[in-house]
């Protein structure tokens, strides 16, 4: 399971609980975020790679991969790649294989203004965020990640600084270098804009087995806002895979 721009493991926490019931279940942080080392270069490809190699060092041959947003670019990435070995299925959650228009300006332009060296604590760092970002849900998904440092200091558990340099890249399409053959789920969040109709044709020329689910009354974390409607979809399409 893979999670989004500035997630980490912990988003698919009570997911992963139910979903354990019948898989083994590995969460992984991103490179740059959590507790996974950042790289010089955050691109979608890159951080394939990283997940590549660390499906690789786990020893995992067979494996059904999910990932949300940027870590369902990053699925879609690996699941592209040559060597991608042992794939059984791919499940991308509220994304398409396309270039986004930034729009994650506002939010990297709030952290980047904060200084962590006077704030000393969570509602402190809202309070700070507030204007700039009004959405006390996303406010508080994005403190999830402040945590404090053994200098005492609060800190991000994403590396804001390698986030902001190479957003244009997150922003981008995924290379997908060959046709993606396991059945492919896309699951999009009804309230959502990320998904459309009109993301079909790209869709259609990479994957060759893909399908839909929409979450009605879900945004962009469908996981977290419909989590037993999401686990139920996850798994009813693996059991038949």
């Amino acid at each position: 399971m893979l999670h989004g721009l500035f997630g980490s493991l912990d988003n698919f926490r009570s997911v992963s609980l139910h979903m354990e019931r019948g898989l083994s279940v590995v969460r992984m942080d991103l490179p740059g975020h959590g507790l996974s080392p950042s790289l010089p270069c955050l691109s979608i490809e890159a951080m394939a790679e990283e997940v590549l190699a660390e499906i690789a060092r786990l020893g995992i041959s067979r494996f059904h991969l999910l990932g949300h947003s940027l870590g369902g670019k990053v699925a879609m990435s690996v699941a592209g790649s040559p060597d991608c070995q042992g794939l059984q299925s791919l499940c991308v959650v509220d994304i398409a294989p396309k270039d986004y228009p930034p729009h994650h300006q506002e939010i990297l332009e709030a952290l980047q203004a904060m200084d962590l060296q006077t704030i000393e604590d969570r509602r402190e760092a809202d309070r700070e965020l507030r204007v700039a970002i009004p959405d006390a849900g996303v406010r508080a998904f994005l403190l999830k990640s402040l945590y404090r440092h053994d200098s005492g200091r609060l800190r991000w558990r994403f590396d804001l600084k390698q986030l902001a340099q190479d957003y244009p890249l997150i922003s981008r399409a995924p290379q997908i270098r060959q046709v993606i053959e396991p059945p492919t789920l896309f699951i999009k969040g009804g309230s959502s804009d990320y998904l459309s109709a009109a993301d079909e044709p790209a869709i259609k020329a990479v994957c060759t087995q893909p399908s839909l689910k929409i979450i009605t009354g879900a945004g962009h974390w469908p996981h977290a806002e419909k989590p037993a409607q999401f686990t139920r979809i996850c798994q009813e399409f693996l059991s038949h895979v």
